[in-house]
């Protein structure tokens, strides 16, 4: 197993280059869709994000709105319940479905859960239509679609190096990123519209028709097994080679410790406080607290753009590491201002930080895994991540129940900076990683 771990972590050394200057993106910085089949999963991943942003949505409103439930009552209680069952299902299904990942062709994996999503969310569009719906009903309908997340997101990640070679994969996750932002941007407006034209009986159904129509992009996408049959075992020691490899490997433990840590300490407070901080600290109303996400989404877009743009970026743990303790500071930033003009400008350049940070730390792990593990380390990659940061966004509202919403930001973000300082001084693995 050592010897797998030294083999990985020998390959992640690249070959030195000379230094390139940022540019302006090119035809160059969209070089991953040169690979007929990444450009086959974009798309599906594209149709699939935008139905992930869209029921995010569309759940709570229909627990708000159009669920007659006997007397179990609507609202915040209910809403919040729902949208976590939306999330509860990555804590238990990443890593069995990187496990599978990992036995199972991955293209097959992914077509049968987008095929389970549809069947689900026509399912909701149906009920809803009849005059069906109870609360109950809409969360068994939500911890399904969130099933399919769950198992769907992991093993996409997992196959973006097997269909581009390793220069081109952080162009490949930087694609891949942008249709999840690009997706959060308009997916929610999207999802708005259809319910006003449609009803939400109409729109559960206008989603369904999306991920099937994202599912035909899946036909002609073929991908490498990822382990011949002889080298297969059984599930539960796969799982244990993929954790120890993980932690024998001290760039990608880092990584991925790290990762877990902006869930609850960045994530978290972004998540769960700035809409409190919009409506209480500036006065703002909801439309005007949904754009700073909006501008959330703009700056990792452009930042996004600018790594991609990129030929051969160089010391991609050390701007990895900066942009994180760039978080250190945005977080105390926007539970300090008290004007809209300066909290909109602050967590833009956050999400310029946090699409450096996104990007990379995704590459940085596929680049330095072997592909017979790339499901497992996937898997746990997305736990980190997914499973945790609802946990963060719970301490945050805790927290600032407490003390008050803009002195728990300003205290994570001293958290994240002095964690983040220790990763620094402490792991010259991950700052040498390429």
């Amino acid at each position: 197993m050592r010897r797998v771990t030294e083999q990985a972590q020998s390959a992640g050394a690249a070959p030195a280059r000379p230094a390139t200057r940022p540019s302006l993106p090119t035809i160059e910085t969209f070089s991953a869709f040169k690979s007929r089949p990444f450009t086959y999963l974009w798309i599906n991943t594209l149709s699939f994000a935008l139905v992930q942003a869209m029921q995010r949505f569309a759940f709570v409103w229909l627990v708000i709105e159009a669920v007659e439930d006997g007397g179990l009552g609507r609202g915040p209680g209910w809403s919040g319940t729902v949208f976590f069952a939306l999330g509860i299902p990555v804590l238990f299904m990443t890593i069995p479905a990187g496990v599978l990942a990992d036995r199972i062709n991955r293209r097959s994996l992914v077509l049968g859960s987008q095929l389970v999503a549809v069947a689900v969310t026509m399912t909701a569009g149906v009920i809803i239509i009849a005059g069906a719906m109870t609360t109950v009903l809409a969360l068994v309908l939500a911890v399904g679609v969130g099933a399919t997340i769950a198992v769907g997101l992991p093993v996409r990640n997992a196959i973006v190096p097997t269909v581009v070679d390793r220069d081109t994969l952080l162009k490949a996750i930087v694609m891949m990123s942008m249709a999840m932002n690009i997706s959060q941007i308009v997916g929610v407006g999207m999802g708005g519209a259809l319910i006003a034209a449609w009803g939400i009986g109409g729109a559960f159904i206008g989603q369904g028709v999306l991920l099937f129509v994202g599912t035909l992009a899946l036909i002609p996408l073929r991908v490498p097994d990822a382990r011949r049959p002889d080298q297969r075992q059984d599930p539960l020691t796969d799982l244990k080679e993929g954790t120890r490899f993980v932690w024998d490997h001290q760039g990608i433990r880092s990584l991925i410790l790290l990762l877990g840590v902006t869930g609850i300490f960045m994530m978290g407070p972004f998540g769960t406080l700035l809409p409190q901080v919009a409506k209480e600290e500036l006065g703002r109303e909801a439309f005007e607290a949904s754009l700073l996400f909006t501008f959330m989404g703009l700056g990792m877009v452009i930042s996004s753009l600018a790594i991609a743009s990129v030929p051969h970026l160089k010391n991609k743990g050390g701007w990895f590491i900066g942009s994180l303790m760039m978080a250190g500071f945005i977080l105390p930033a926007l539970g300090l201002s008290n004007w809209y003009p300066v909290t909109a400008a602050v967590i833009f350049i956050g999400g310029m930080g946090g699409g450096i940070f996104m990007n990379l730390n995704q590459s940085l792990v596929q680049a330095n895994t072997p592909p017979e593990m790339m499901g497992r380390v996937v898997g746990i990659h997305t736990l980190a991540f997914q499973g945790i940061g609802p946990f963060g966004g719970l301490l945050a509202g805790l927290m600032a129940t407490w003390m008050g919403a803009p002195i728990w930001m300003a205290i994570s973000g001293g958290i994240l900076l002095a964690l983040t300082t220790l990763a620094f001084t402490t792991q010259p693995a991950l700052r040498k990683m390429e």
